[in-house]
Order: C-alpha cells, then structure tokens, then sequence
C-alpha cells in the first residue's frame, strides 16, 4: 500500500478521466455511460472531464463524446492500437496517468475494462 503526503495528493489535479472503449470503430455504450457518470463526478469536485480513446482510424468517433459531456477527448491514435492488446493499451494509459495525473480515473466492467 501506497502513502502520499500533501504535496503528491496535490500533483493529481487533472481532472476526472474515463477510459473509452471502442471496437471496430463503433463506441461501446458503456463509453456514454461511463461519460455520463464522470461528468457528475467532475462536477462535484470541480474539475474538467477527459475522455481517452484508443484505437486506429478513430478520430471521427472522438466528436460523439463532447455531446455526453466531455470537455476533451484525447486520442490515441496507431495502427499498433488498431485491435485491443493488454500490454499496448495498459502502456498508454499508464503513461497518461504519469503524466496528466487525473483526480479519478473510471474503466468500465465490460470484458476489455476488467482486463485492464
């Protein structure tokens, strides 16, 4: 078990995140949910909401999210991320979280979600 003083609880401050899951370019219903529900959540804790989608040849369904709620959408984008892989995906969303350090991050209970 982890412990963080102050100063490492104020590092996450980006916001509420939500993982977007697609397949074959056709966003998964529970993406919309989940979008629906972080909305709420950022909302209580005043902050912003970020989708993250990955896949290949995806940008255009990006667009579908803003009307659920989301403030931004960041795509991530490659061929190496055209078909759901553990290790790929699990790699991007780890270097997101470091980086861009989300309040709350939510993942949906679908089959990709719990391997996650």
């Amino acid at each position: 078990m982890s412990t963080f003083n102050s100063a490492d609880i104020a590092a996450f401050n980006g916001g509420v995140w939500v993982f977007c899951e697609q397949r074959q370019g056709t966003m998964m219903p529970t993406s919309f949910e989940l979008i629906s529900e972080g909305r709420k959540l950022a909302d209580e804790l005043g902050t912003k909401l970020y989708g993250i989608l990955l896949g290949h040849n995806i940008e255009g369904i990006a667009k579908e999210l803003g009307g659920y709620g989301a403030d931004k959408v960041l795509v991530c984008e490659s061929p190496l991320l055209a078909v759901y892989n553990t290790d790929a995906y699990a790699k991007v969303i780890c270097d997101v979280i470091e980086d861009l350090k989300p309040a709350a991050f939510l993942i949906g209970a679908t089959n990709i979600g719990r391997d996650l």
